[in-house]
Parts: C-alpha cells; sequence; structure tokens
C-alpha cells in the first residue's frame, strides 16, 4: 500500500490528512524544514497528530535532513505560504521526487481538466472543463473553478470562493475564503484578494485587493 509523506508544517494539515483518509492512503511522516512558530490561534502539530491516532497510525515527524524516500511513497507538500517555493526548491535539489496530485473524493475534476504535479483538491469543490491548475495549486472546500481558466503555481484558492472562466491567474495568488472573480480576468502574480471580495477587474501583480467591489488597498508583491 502506497502511503503519503507530507512536507512542511500548516493548518492545512488536517485538511490534506482529512483528504488522504477519505482516499484510504496512510499518513505515515511528516518532514519539517523549518522550526515550528505556532500562533496565538493556531494548533501545534504534535496536538493535531495525536488527536488523528484514533484513526490510524500516528505520522512519524522527520527532519529534512534526515529524511530517506522509499518506494512506497507519494509526496506532497504541507504549507500553502510563500515558503512552499522554497521548500520544493530544497526538495528537488536533495531528492529526484515526483509530487503525488491529491483528490478529495467528494470533488469533481472534469476530465478535460490539467493538474499538474502537487495539485490538492478539497471535498466539495468543481473543476470545470478545460480548466489547467499548474504545480502545488491548493483548492480547499468547496471551490468552484470555471472553464479554460488558468491557475498559475503555488497559487492557492480558500473555501467557498468562485472563479469564472476564461481567466488567467498568475503564479502564488491567494483568493481567500468566499472571493468571487467574474469571468475573462487576468490575475496577476503574488496578487492577494481579500475574503468576500468581488474581482470585476483585472488586476495587477501582488496587489492586495478588498471590498465589493474589491479595490486596490496596497501592494504586497513579495520581496525578491
Amino acid at each position: 500500500m502506497k502511503q503519503l509523506v507530507i512536507f512542511g508544517s500548516s493548518n492545512i494539515l488536517s485538511d490534506i490528512f482529512d483528504c488522504a483518509l477519505a482516499n484510504n492512503l496512510p499518513v505515515s511522516k511528516i518532514v519539517l524544514h523549518l522550526p515550528e512558530q505556532p500562533g496565538e490561534r493556531d494548533i501545534d502539530l504534535q496536538q493535531r497528530i495525536q488527536s488523528w491516532g484514533a484513526l490510524g497510525k500516528v505520522p512519524e515527524i522527520v527532519e529534512l535532513d534526515a529524511f530517506e524516500p522509499a518506494d512506497d511513497e507519494l509526496y506532497l507538500l504541507g504549507p500553502t505560504t510563500p515558503t512552499r517555493t522554497e521548500l520544493e526548491r530544497a526538495i528537488l535539489q536533495r531528492f529526484k521526487l515526483e509530487f503525488h496530485t491529491l483528490i478529495h473524493p467528494r470533488a469533481f475534476v472534469s476530465p478535460l481538466a490539467k493538474l499538474a504535479p502537487g495539485v490538492f483538491v478539497g471535498a466539495n469543490s468543481v473543476i470545470g472543463p478545460g480548466a489547467t491548475l499548474g504545480r502545488h495549486v491548493f483548492v480547499n472546500r468547496g471551490v468552484t473553478i470555471g472553464h479554460d481558466t488558468h491557475v498559475g503555481a503555488f497559487s492557492r484558492i480558500q473555501p467557498g470562493s468562485n472563479v469564472g472562466g476564461l481567466s488567467r491567474i498568475g503564479q502564488g495568488v491567494t483568493i481567500a475564503i468566499g472571493a468571487t472573480l467574474i469571468e475573462r480576468l487576468h490575475i496577476g502574480d503574488h496578487a492577494f484578494i481579500g475574503a468576500g471580495a468581488v474581482v470585476i477587474t483585472d488586476i495587477n501583480a501582488g496587489a492586495l485587493m478588498v471590498g465589493v467591489p474589491a479595490k486596490f488597498k496596497k501592494s504586497v508583491m513579495p520581496s525578491a
């Protein structure tokens, strides 16, 4: 039986574990690349994985420097923060690994859609025909992505968001909880669309957009 290995830790681990459980895919290891720094309202990794013990074996926690790949493993990135790009780079430099695409059985992905390695699609999400999701795109629960829309690598689309068809979403874009994007939009790399925002115009790279309709608030372009 294949086993899932998750690189990196974040609050999203519970969603990944839930999806793995629904696919009868045991999580065997969590490989850490950075010290854990939980926030005041976060759940730390040990508490999180111990709560999974009632449903199966508790995953082993391994440091990246001590990790060795095995033939029966599938691999996925855990964080959805910008550290994912650095983590993927570190993994590919050390190991020749291919990343797994994990789809919840209650999601619908059109057979005409294309999903790159490392994509995650959560429960009750719908990926329309002709849609393309780049490397390590994270689609959370209850998301819809319209037909022929392209989502760039490392972008994350949070629960309840709706993305219209025929749009181009850049790399590293965040679409927060409950946001709506009409069709035929171009969203620049690393843009951040706030929770509940309604986007009706193109968005420049690195822009933070909030409100209904969404308006520019400030630039959040990451430093080089």
